[in-house]
């Protein structure tokens, strides 16, 4: 995922998943693994346009290594699935309302 002053693509949307859920989906479970729900996204000035797809996103924190800015380090694994619509639609709505607020009021 990669944007410039807010155009590109972004992960939005978490929702956590249980063992079962990820077995009906036929996705394992690494150990240590913090598996969500994810939905890659074209935005344009940080507003959802289009979704590209929904990913499961496992990821896991390393007490070992430390990221200079946040002392904290991250590592992702994405396993792509369905479009999850449910997650988009929610997305949608957020900027929707907002947009509607502005419109009504300015």
């Amino acid at each position: 995922m990669y944007s410039i002053n807010g155009i590109g693509t972004t992960l939005y949307g978490k929702r956590y998943l249980s063992k079962k859920e990820l077995r009906s989906m036929g996705v394992e479970v690494p150990e240590g693994m913090h598996p969500y729900i994810a939905t890659k996204w074209f935005v344009f000035l940080f507003i959802p346009l289009i979704p590209l797809g929904s990913y499961v996103v496992f990821y896991d924190y390393d007490s070992d290594e430390k990221d200079f800015l946040t002392y904290d380090s991250k590592y992702f694994h994405m396993v792509k699935i369905n479009l999850n619509w449910n997650q988009v639609l929610k997305t949608w709505i957020i900027p929707a309302i907002i947009i509607f607020l502005l419109w009504l009021f300015f």
